[in-house]
């Protein structure tokens, strides 16, 4: 190396972001839910709470994977690192809750919304790692899938943020708040949002699959 060379000093990537995203959340994860399984009173009650918790941890991996894989070909990346970010947080306030027993309207509502995005944040990115928009025709169908997803997901979180009641539950295997829904008028346009999502979703991914003839 010549003395007029310098080095470039590096940066993190959005890549490299991602990955300590998912470092720390299932670390996090990790510890909290062994604590939580040692904790337990009984064997049965040991192996219910690790279950439970393993569960959310691969229903979330989906998301994770996508949002990788997003990274990793340059796509979607600041959805990608927000979905990531969501499933850690998902992960990481479920496990939490499990442990100490927390019973708080407030703590559900935040853990539901932060899975409810970890959610839609898999549609979105699975469909970007799917589809590949040839065509004006698949491009338009793609570009509305994404929209429809980001309403949905705004939908939902309305919906959760609206719930009613005292007390939030972490008995089930999802963190979504166990309580009445207290704004129903939320309900038909999320219903109707979803299936023109799935619609749409499969549509952008069949129309994506056409091959032109080259002139």
């Amino acid at each position: 190396m010549s003395e007029g060379d310098t080095i470039a000093p590096q940066s993190f990537s959005r890549l490299d972001i991602g990955i300590m995203i998912v470092l720390v959340s299932m670390a996090v994860a990790a510890l909290v839910g062994l604590i939580a399984v040692f904790d337990a009173d009984t064997g049965i009650g040991a192996a219910g709470t690790g279950f439970g918790i393993a569960l959310l941890i691969f229903e979330t991996g989906a998301t994770i994977a996508c949002a990788l894989a997003c990274l990793v070909r340059g796509r979607l990346e600041a959805l990608s690192l927000g979905a990531l970010l969501a499933a850690g947080v998902a992960i990481d306030l479920f496990a939490l809750a499990i442990w100490r027993e927390i019973d708080s309207e407030a703590y559900g509502k935040v853990t539901g919304v932060a899975f409810v995005w970890s959610l839609f944040g898999l549609i979105i990115l699975g469909l970007g790692l799917a589809v590949q928009p040839r065509d004006a025709l698949a491009r338009w169908l793609y570009l509305a899938a994404i929209v429809v997803s980001l309403l949905s997901g705004l939908l939902a979180t309305v919906l959760i943020l609206d719930a009613g009641g005292s007390s939030v539950g972490f008995s089930s295997a999802g963190p979504v708040p166990i309580a009445p829904f207290g704004n129903e008028s939320v309900l038909r346009p999320l219903g109707a949002a979803l299936v023109v999502l799935a619609a749409l979703w499969f549509g952008a991914l069949a129309a994506s699959r056409v091959e032109r003839a080259q002139a």
